[in-house]
Parts: structure tokens; C-alpha cells; sequence
């Protein structure tokens, strides 16, 4: 669960702060206020350092329900975003130092 990240520092290394969420879901990291407050670099960071992971971005007014057999029904106006780190084959996440501005290749992104 990301609490912590200003938007416009979403990919400058160690910008986000996360913690362990409700354990509903394993795997999947939120964040919403999502298009309204541009949050796609706070995503992205969190991503590339766990990219097993999938991001799920959420508008204001909008949700998901995540079915028994792993489908994904979006609820609301419908505006969600997934960040998926599955085929990233390189980032400089590892080699930066804090603050440092983060590159990565390939992150997919699904609307």
C-alpha cells in the first residue's frame, strides 16, 4: 500500500513510501485519486522495484472486484490503469542513489 510520494517525484528513487496493506490481495499494489492527482510515476517506481507485482491505479469514482477465478471486473465510471513490471528488462533502480531519477525499459501499461 503506497502512503507516502508527492506526484511530480513518483520517479526519483525512494520518493514513495509503502507498507503492508489489508493482505485482501497478494501481489497487486493500489493507489488511488489515480488521473486526478497524475499519480503514474508513483506506480511506476513501486513496479519496477517489485516487478512481480501488477499496479492497479484507480480514479476518484471507480474500483475493482477481483474474482475466485483471477478476473478483474471494473466497477464506477470505469477509469483504472495497470501498471505491469512482467516484461521490464532493465532498470537503474538498483544502481541509483536515493533521490536519483529512475529509467526503466519496457514497463507495460494497461487501460
Amino acid at each position: 500500500m503506497i502512503y507516502e510520494g508527492e506526484s511530480g517525484d513518483g520517479l526519483l528513487k525512494g520518493s514513495v513510501l509503502t507498507t503492508s496493506g489489508f493482505g485482501f490481495v497478494e501481489n497487486i499494489i493500489f493507489d488511488t485519486h489515480f488521473l486526478a492527482r497524475g499519480r503514474i510515476g508513483r506506480l511506476i517506481q513501486i513496479v519496477t522495484t517489485n516487478p512481480t507485482c501488477f499496479g492497479v491505479g484507480m480514479a476518484e469514482d471507480s474500483g475493482v472486484v477481483i474474482k475466485g477465478d483471477g478476473t478483474v471486473e471494473v466497477i464506477g465510471t470505469g477509469h483504472i490503469i495497470i501498471v505491469d513490471g512482467s516484461e521490464i528488462v532493465h532498470s537503474n533502480i538498483m544502481d541509483i542513489k536515493l533521490g536519483g531519477p529512475i529509467a526503466v525499459e519496457d514497463v507495460l501499461i494497461h487501460s
